[in-house]
């Protein structure tokens, strides 16, 4: 099957666990009313809303108490995850909305029956105006190479995978700021991001969320994949009271990632995209630019740099010397070993095959002015 797909009038909202978790480690359920209370009057306009959801895991530390805290993650999520979907539940109840449970891992992404069955049954819910709530499956995936590893990653996936028009992050945080916030007094929010590799080069720190397992550089991951194919991606702070409502009304609030015009992407790439996208990235020169939009793969005569590490089969960037970005594709070679190749003789040896590169919209017009 390789067919494409429109772009839909659908929004994807990931909220944080610091977002939804407050110091006692309770559910903030009245922020969950009030978002809940605004996707109802989105779905009333004809718009369709996915939420994915963090704060399994703090929920299960929170309910079995500090006697219980050496117990596995996948243990904690599991008794979490029935608090969480609860919460929800509960809030749904008062506006009669209806909800879908639904926990993910990356194999429903990996294997092609099980993508195209969860678009099937998410569009079914979707087209029911019920809302589906999804979070990592961290009960069965924890800490094996099925997970996404975090939610930030999951909600990019799905925003890929079923062509939605905005990916909103709900952090605790106003969005991206130009230095750690919270070790310079003078550091300013940057609302506009025209190129998230260069801000994932740029700003990113190293930090992990004190309470969820993502932090600002799973945000930036995110924001760039979905803005590579078309998809507006906004980090907003969550608690700040009107900020969701703006951005559902395309406000200025928060950081906003420009997406790139999307050319043609069938749902074959979207499946690609979706399922084994990594942090990584290879600098490539001006020569292998130009071979990429006359069909040809890309060979390790053309690298000039590899950035993050990434594994053989799968996605990463490609950028220019600039470090902006020209393309993903599925590396043939793993970081480490193309890391030897640069250095002992780059030779005959393929990056990747052409059938594998999704070249951005408009690269090759700028080539071959």
């Amino acid at each position: 099957m390789n067919i494409v797909m429109q772009k839909k009038d659908i929004t994807i909202i990931k909220i944080g666990s610091n977002t939804l978790i407050d110091d006692r480690k309770k559910i903030r359920q009245s922020f969950l009313d009030e978002v809940l209370s605004l996707v109802s009057g989105r779905i009333k306009q004809g718009e369709k809303i996915i939420i994915v959801t963090s704060g399994a895991v703090a929920m299960g530390r929170s309910v079995l108490g500090d006697v219980k805290k050496t117990l596995a993650k996948s243990i904690v999520a599991g008794v979490g995850q029935v608090n969480l979907i609860d919460s929800y539940l509960e809030s749904a109840k008062k506006l009669k909305l209806l909800i879908s449970d639904l926990l993910l891992s990356r194999h429903n992404l990996v294997d092609r029956e099980q993508f195209l069955k969860l678009q099937e049954t998410i569009e079914g819910l979707l087209e029911n105006d019920v809302i589906p709530i999804v979070n990592e499956n961290d009960a069965l995936v924890s800490g094996t190479q099925s997970a996404f590893g975090d939610n930030d990653t999951l909600a990019s996936a799905l925003a890929v995978a079923f062509s939605a028009r905005r990916l909103i992050i709900l952090s605790h945080v106003d969005g991206l700021y130009d230095s750690d916030p919270t070790a310079n007094v003078n550091a300013k929010l940057v609302t506009q991001i025209d190129d998230a590799n260069a801000a994932i080069m740029k700003y990113c720190s190293k930090q992990i969320s004190a309470v969820g397992s993502g932090g600002m550089i799973s945000k930036l991951k995110a924001a760039r994949l979905c803005a590579a194919i078309g998809i507006e991606t906004r980090i907003i702070n969550g608690l700040k009271s009107g900020a969701l409502a703006a951005a559902l009304d395309s406000k200025p609030v928060g950081t906003v990632f420009t997406p790139r015009v999307a050319g043609k992407i069938t749902n074959r790439d979207r499946w690609i995209l979706s399922a084994k996208s990594s942090a990584g990235s290879i600098m490539i020169d001006d020569g292998a630019v130009a071979a990429l939009c006359h069909g040809k793969s890309l060979l390790a005569v053309g690298v000039k740099k590899v950035f993050g590490a990434f594994d053989e089969k799968e996605i990463v960037e490609l950028v220019n010397s600039k470090k902006e970005g020209l393309a993903f594709g599925i590396a043939d070679v793993g970081s480490r070993e193309l890391e030897k190749v640069l250095k002992i003789d780059k030779t005959g040896v393929q990056v990747m095959h052409t059938d594998n590169i999704m070249i951005y919209h408009g690269v090759c017009q700028i080539i071959k002015k």
